[in-house]
């Protein structure tokens, strides 16, 4: 069998700038799918059924945890090291989706037994399975070997495609709550739907053919990995499954609602950061000044978003749930009002424990933090999920990802210029401040909730950017810089 010895896809020719773009552009376009559908389907649902569907999930989640394996951010890191030899990267990739096909037959295994063995599992048995395909479809997709290779273009496509099509099957077939199973099959169709194209396109950049040579030598890092989203798992997913269990499918749903709009915000700051492992891989080694200099610009990016983002969404929490949910989901309001925090705190923590400590090979710091974090969250959830249902799993949750974010932020101190970063900080807060002033004030001027939270936010966003402007930070006005030079030399060649 002949390869081609070197297949040139080298990593400095693609723009992190432009990979950063395609991806926020996905994620945008995966935001845009449940802005569009969440506000009908829980007015079709309710709150007791979109709580069933969720309740669904996140016990499948558990299995995909099992049959995902921590292969994910390995195969990442690994690909895109042997990006340049497509001879070493198909024996890579055979040998890693190898394994993640052994570990997704054991998962459905180990799902069909709980189907049978758990006795609350006896009325979700259908939506389960519902739900369960998703595990499949996201083996057969390898996301992380078109991550390792910056093919952002490609999966941005496909993941619109796939989004557009489900949203019309939505409104077809979603029309009143004995529908919740087909909505939960459209969920999974524009989620991981569109995985079976990446399968098919995976020929174009390795071989599969070629003989699975050892997947032994995986297994170390792979497991270190596993125990690492195991503990991730536990506290970003357990919330939901220990309140379907004590307080029922509606807690569930207003859950649901208090926490689809942050998550929403979340997405879209992680997804402008995620493209930065392989880049971070592949400096490690070979330029130490690089590899400091991208990973302080990514902490100082995400506290800039995440900070105005949570204390805007406090603000607007009511007419943001009022529009997305509607009346019968304003308990979710106080609910978002304490989940908001986490923004600041996932946002860190995916750029120092996802991006930072696993392209240096320190993802045992990583584990530790989660761990801590993933028992800190069953203790609240024990204590408060009882007593405060949905606020108690919010609080439980909030105390997770702070002792995860701190922990980290302890052990990452080697890569941050700190003098420069109190700088920008200090920035941030005043900004925010006088941000926070200006929009309680033009809120006042609304009665319609739907007005309120777009003048809200536009008046918002305008107001802190001015504000960082006056004070020159230096990452936003390099940002600015950017966008105005970009803008210019399109108009010149329009003029052209």
């Amino acid at each position: 069998m002949k390869f081609e010895q070197k297949v040139l896809i080298t990593l400095p020719h693609k723009s992190l700038k432009k990979n950063a773009a395609l991806n926020m552009t996905k994620t945008v376009m995966s935001l845009v799918f449940p802005l569009i559908t969440f506000p009908y389907v829980s007015r079709v649902l309710g709150p007791v059924y979109i709580g069933k569907v969720n309740f669904a999930q996140s016990i499948v989640s558990y299995f995909a945890l099992v049959a995902v394996l921590g292969i994910s951010t390995y195969a990442v890191r690994e690909s895109a090291k042997l990006r340049d030899d497509r001879k070493k990267l198909s024996v890579f990739v055979k040998e890693v989706f190898s394994l993640n096909m052994i570990s997704t037959v054991v998962a459905y295994i180990l799902f069909a037994l709980a189907l049978v063995v758990v006795p609350a599992f006896e009325t979700y048995r259908i939506l389960l399975c519902v739900c369960g395909a998703s595990v499949l479809f996201t083996t057969l997709g390898m996301d992380w070997l078109y991550t390792g290779l910056e093919e952002f273009k490609y999966i941005t496509v496909r993941s619109i495609a796939f989004q557009f099509i489900s949203l019309i099957l939505l409104f077809v077939f979603v029309r009143n709550q004995n529908d919740y199973l087909k909505y939960a099959g459209i969920s999974v169709v524009s989620s991981v739907g569109s995985n079976i194209c990446n399968f098919i396109h995976a020929r174009h950049f390795v071989d599969l053919r070629v003989k699975a040579l050892s997947l032994k030598k995986h297994l170390k890092p792979v497991f270190t990995l596993f125990a690492m989203s195991a503990a991730v798992s536990i506290y970003t997913v357990l919330d939901t499954t220990m309140l379907g269990f004590i307080k029922g499918d509606e807690a569930v749903g207003i859950y649901t609602a208090a926490t689809k709009i942050n998550r929403m915000v979340i997405m879209m700051i992680t997804a402008a950061t995620a493209v930065l492992l392989p880049r971070l891989s592949y400096y490690a080694d070979k330029d130490r000044n690089e590899f400091l200099r991208l990973a302080n610009k990514a902490v100082q990016f995400v506290v800039m978003f995440s900070v105005p983002c949570a204390a805007g969404l406090f603000i607007l929490a009511e007419p943001a749930v009022l529009l997305f949910s509607g009346e019968q989901f304003l308990p979710a309001v106080p609910v978002m009002k304490i989940m908001n925090a986490v923004i600041v705190f996932i946002g860190l923590s995916s750029v120092i424990g996802s991006q930072i400590f696993m392209s240096v090979g320190k993802e045992r710091f990583t584990l530790f933090s989660v761990i801590v974090g993933a028992a800190a969250n069953f203790v609240m959830n024990m204590i408060l999920i009882p007593r405060f249902g949905a606020a108690g799993a919010a609080i439980g949750t909030v105390c997770a990802e702070f002792s995860v974010t701190a922990i980290q932020i302890m052990w990452a101190k080697e890569y941050f210029g700190f003098k420069k970063m109190l700088v920008h900080l200090f920035k941030i807060l005043v900004s925010l401040s006088v941000m926070l002033i200006c929009v309680s004030c033009v809120c006042r001027f609304f009665k319609v909730y739907a007005m309120e939270l777009i003048f809200g936010v536009i008046s918002g966003a305008l107001i802190y950017s001015i504000c960082l402007f006056i004070l020159r930070d230096s990452l936003f006005v390099e940002i600015l810089n950017q966008l105005l030079g970009r803008f210019y030399k399109n108009n010149q060649k329009e003029v052209c």
